[in-house]
């Protein structure tokens, strides 16, 4: 194929992006999400299981302040069988596959009262990760607020090397003990931790009247043919401080430096949404497809909407 053929099946396969994010009744969808016990699947991630099927991880609280992290297997990203339970006192995990055959689970760490601050576990195998016995751990320290005051958080695995020894990570921090900002971090040999603010990125959502806070964000990576036709970068912003029903989600251009909201709709006509997460993957019925992950929040939510929902649609060219 030559560029010019590729750069036309790349805009064949995104026209109509925006409505394969958005458009949750012309998707393959359940509100609600629970796993096989009853259980809330908050803040669930979807990645592809290589042995077949989907895994995700998601949270759940059984107690007060007391987070657990869960791990769950699916055939049809509809119906989910709980695996394993990877991480205690631990919420709003992400994972992505590595190219060496492992897995990556960034989760947020700490309750009780204490300061949240970032995790990283590094899984080598496939059974390892059912069996929630990672190889490598990395609890950050606190660096761009104090560790014994203010928290940092809720993390986006954005790339890794094959063997994870390399990982770039967004995360939120508590800027001022007064709202979540974005910041960026790059993990080295599970050792070596650096990171910064992310301005620009928070201006971009600021310019839409957010002025509450700015969290969880993920991306996903577009192939047509095998090729890169865009990176979908989605991130979570609060319109009013202390008010659950203004969260609404942004689509940020990581190239011009601009985001928009996007307009999700859902049957009943639900209004605040949350922690997104958008994966490119095989659908169950074989074509690439794009899964998204919402928290509908109650406060926004038409009847028999609220809580986690999971929805996915196949590209077309």
């Amino acid at each position: 194929m030559n560029r010019t053929t590729a750069r036309r099946a790349n805009r064949s396969t995104l026209d109509g992006v925006d409505d394969l994010l958005t458009d949750v009744p012309a998707a393959t969808y359940r509100y609600g999400v629970v796993d096989d016990r009853g259980v809330s699947m908050d803040t669930l991630k979807v990645v592809e299981d290589p042995a077949g099927g989907y895994f995700a991880v998601y949270h759940s609280r059984p107690r007060k302040n007391a987070f657990t992290v869960h791990l769950a297997h699916s055939r049809d990203l509809m119906t989910w069988h709980h695996r394993a339970d990877l991480d205690h006192d631990a919420s709003q995990p992400m994972i992505t596959p590595l190219a060496d055959g492992g897995f990556l689970v960034a989760v947020e760490a700490g309750g009780a009262g204490r300061p949240a601050w970032l995790r990283v576990c590094r899984y080598p195998t496939r059974e390892s990760l059912l069996d929630a016995r990672p190889d490598r751990t990395f609890d950050a320290p606190h660096t761009l607020v104090p560790a014994d005051r203010y928290a940092e958080g809720t993390p986006h695995i954005e790339h890794a090397s094959p063997d994870g020894s390399v990982i770039d990570l967004g995360f939120h921090y508590f800027r001022d003990g007064t709202v979540d900002r974005q910041g960026r971090g790059r993990l080295t040999d599970f050792r070596d931790w650096r990171c910064a603010p992310e301005p620009a990125l928070d201006a971009a959502i600021e310019a839409w009247g957010v002025r509450g806070n700015i969290g969880g964000r993920d991306s996903a990576l577009i192939l047509s043919d095998g090729v890169a036709s865009e990176r979908i970068i989605l991130i979570e912003g609060q319109l009013r401080p202390g008010d659950w029903g203004s969260w609404r989600v942004f689509k940020y251009d990581s190239v011009t430096k601009r985001a928009s909201p996007l307009a999700i709709r859902t049957h009943g006509g639900s209004t605040a949404f949350a922690n997104p997460t958008v994966t490119a993957l095989r659908s169950p019925r074989g074509g690439s497809a794009l899964v998204v992950t919402l928290f509908v929040f109650s406060e926004g939510a038409a009847a028999g909407e609220a809580g986690p929902l999971i929805y996915f649609r196949d590209l077309r060219r």
